[in-house]
């Protein structure tokens, strides 16, 4: 008889690390209905988004790739220390690098309801079943199952169960235009005020002149961040203000009023 696997009980919130957390999703034991797939196949790094139906209303759901943190040891050890690989996958998992970031919106929203305008609202994560699996296998959808220690990822929040975040759909289109330069870079200065560091600010991660994606954000408190230099810390929390200028320049993008998030004044190298 073939032996029944272990799986872990869903938490109510992730990570369980100091800082800022992300409820489960008020549906996450509903059917889900999959309509489509959203964005660019080719470009399919930290997972794959949907177009689904839950409880009758739609929404957009991101399934993550299963995370080993050993691929990531030379950044994170030499900062942290070579101790649980579980601390480490909470400060670098594109998963629980969009947990923290929108658990401090979530926090934040209840004093100051406007910071929820800059990014696409996210109801919680999830974990797929398996009905859902299959059809995320006939969809050629590789989350990397294999490619992780299986040891490791059964002693992970879920287990070996497929990770998902749901969130508000969200148009195809940016929704940048030289009259709203002022607006989006306010709510990049809102959210970095917030301690949250997108650290991903280009055009295909906007839409309607929002911030949709967090998988590569770093949120404070954040291990790392604690143990870098002052001149590295530095610039981590105005990457995102770099790269707004950036992208304005290689999207060639109007910018009449000439609107600048760093002059080059205020510039310091990545490391002193």
């Amino acid at each position: 008889m073939a032996r029944k696997r272990h799986i872990p009980p869903i938490p109510e919130e992730l990570p369980p690390c100091d800082g800022p957390k992300l409820p489960l999703f008020e549906h996450h034991d509903s059917k889900i209905e999959w309509l489509e797939r959203l964005g660019d196949g080719d470009t399919a790094h930290e997972g794959y988004v949907f177009r689904v139906k839950i409880e009758r209303a739609e929404y957009a759901i991101k399934v993550f790739k299963f995370y080993d943190p050993m691929k990531s040891e030379y950044f994170w050890e030499p900062l942290i220390g070579n101790g649980s690989l579980h601390t480490a996958a909470y400060y670098t998992d594109p998963f629980y690098n969009e947990c923290r970031a929108y658990g401090r919106i979530r926090e934040a929203t209840k004093e100051r309801p406007k910071i929820s305008d800059a990014v696409t609202r996210c109801y919680g994560f999830l974990f797929l079943n398996d009905r859902d699996q299959r059809y995320l296998e006939q969809k050629e959808c590789d989350l990397g199952l294999k490619k992780v220690d299986l040891a490791y990822q059964r002693q992970t929040a879920g287990g070996d169960r497929p990770r998902a975040i749901v969130k508000s759909l969200a148009s195809s289109d940016h929704g940048i235009t030289e009259l709203n330069l002022r607006k989006i870079l306010d709510r990049i200065y809102t959210l970095n005020r917030e301690g949250i560091y997108n650290l991903d600010v280009r055009l295909d991660n906007i839409k309607d002149g929002k911030l949709v994606d967090f998988g590569s954000s770093w949120t404070e408190p954040h291990r790392l961040l604690n143990a870098l230099d002052d001149g590295a810390a530095y610039s981590y929390r105005t990457t995102d203000r770099v790269m707004f200028d950036e992208m304005l320049v290689d999207e060639s993008i109007p910018n009449p009023r000439n609107i600048v998030a760093m002059h080059s004044m205020t510039l310091r190298p990545r490391y002193n």
